[in-house]
């Protein structure tokens, strides 16, 4: 069997994407970008260390906007359940009986403790016991038994069901709103334009195929960042994936808080010879999505990244890195094809390279040698990216 690709139907590109990809082919021949901003511009070394501003950031922009947690495929039948404490929140995501995918606090409402006291593995159960006074509970979060109800007469079962917070399922990825004070989500209004990218690149039908989280020493909006410019791709990623990619050549766009960004892979000058309905945004360049706040979504020549970065201190994320595949590996030539491709972009790249990388700098942050960065014509979409976080601060 040949090697497993996947291509986003290059004839079923949105305008959007089509136009992106034209002037993405117009860069090949330019000497000098068109596609960077002239102007170069200060960034407060501070926003990547302050307390406040994490404190900030947590209450105005992550606890307000929708988050991707996952894969739905992750919780594949009813009673699969995860546990992940994310930005402080003991979250548990469980496919309820129905079939539904429920984000409920991982948090007893007798007393407070946890249901599942374990992390990061999926594990499958028919209810939620309390392991402190064993009350217990539905998949849906119901309140369903008391043992010894006679000493709570007062007590309102419908009152006391476990927190649940506003999430969906769409694309096939989980979101969810970590306030259990918001009533509603919005994904669409939150993705604007990107969801119809989602849905052309058929997003939806890929499958969950590996996760990794881990905890790393850096700030969330330098791992951002790291993935909004080209600048550094021939240095840092000389010795992975460096080879595949033409010298600083892409196209990208705000759309709204959000960016879609092309960077021109080896093969791109095969497509000038080719009609618009044969480009192909996985072969002939990469495709990543930047979803604001904290998500990024990498579309690799037979595999999708998810990146998830949650803050947990100033200098410190959860990082979340989730691969699908366009569907389920059918023998052992594509899972071992597969697994080669996850450890080699997680291990090799995100892990060894953009992590390791954004470690330094947090370092080079707490060290006091800048008092702030220079933000130069390559790396507008930083400027972008900065001013939108620094406008929800402001309210």
């Amino acid at each position: 069997m040949s090697t497993p690709h996947v291509s986003a139907a290059p004839d079923h590109l949105n305008p959007p994407l089509q136009a992106l990809f034209r002037r993405l082919l117009g860069e090949i021949d330019s000497p000098d970008s068109s596609d960077w901003d002239a102007t170069d511009s200060l960034l407060d070394a501070k926003v990547y260390s302050d307390p406040d501003i994490h404190r900030l950031e947590v209450e105005r922009i992550f606890r307000r906007l929708p988050l991707c947690l996952g894969h739905a495929d992750q919780l594949p039948e009813p009673g699969s359940m995860l546990a992940r404490d994310l930005l402080g929140l003991p979250l548990l995501l469980v496919r309820d009986a129905q079939g539904d995918i429920q984000v409920l606090l991982n948090v007893c409402r007798h007393r407070g403790a946890r249901l599942v006291a374990g992390q990061d593995t999926v594990c499958r159960q028919t209810g939620l016991t309390c392991p402190y006074h064993a009350w217990r509970y539905g998949l849906d979060g119901a309140l369903l038994g008391v043992p010894m109800a006679q000493g709570f007469p007062t007590l309102d079962p419908a009152s006391r069901g476990l927190k649940r917070l506003p999430s969906t399922v769409r694309h096939g990825l989980v979101w969810a709103v970590l306030d259990p004070a918001q009533a509603t989500i919005d994904v669409p209004g939150l993705l604007g334009g990107l969801d119809d990218d989602l849905a052309v690149l058929g997003l939806g039908s890929h499958r969950f195929f590996r996760q990794r989280v881990q905890t790393r020493a850096t700030n969330w909006k330098l791992v951002m960042d790291a993935f909004q410019e080209v600048y550094h791709i021939k240095r840092l990623h000389a010795r992975t994936i460096a080879p595949f990619f033409l010298h600083a050549k892409s196209a990208g766009e705000a759309v709204g808080p959000h960016l879609r960004i092309l960077v021109g892979r080896e093969q791109l000058p095969d497509a000038t010879a080719l009609p618009p309905g044969a480009w192909d945004v996985r072969r002939h360049a990469t495709l990543t999505h930047a979803i604001f706040p904290n998500s990024l979504l990498i579309y690799h020549p037979d595999s999708t990244s998810h990146l998830g970065m949650f803050p947990t201190a100033p200098g410190e994320i959860r990082f979340v890195h989730t691969m699908f595949t366009p569907h389920a590996a059918r023998n052992d030539k594509e899972q071992a094809h597969w697994d080669r491709t996850f450890d080699m972009i997680d291990g090799g790249v995100f892990s060894a390279e953009d992590l390791f990388i954004s470690e330094q700098i947090q370092q080079g942050v707490a060290s006091g040698a800048n008092d702030s960065f220079v933000l130069g014509r390559f790396e507008q979409h930083l400027r972008r990216f900065h001013a939108q976080v620094q406008g929800m601060l402001r309210g």
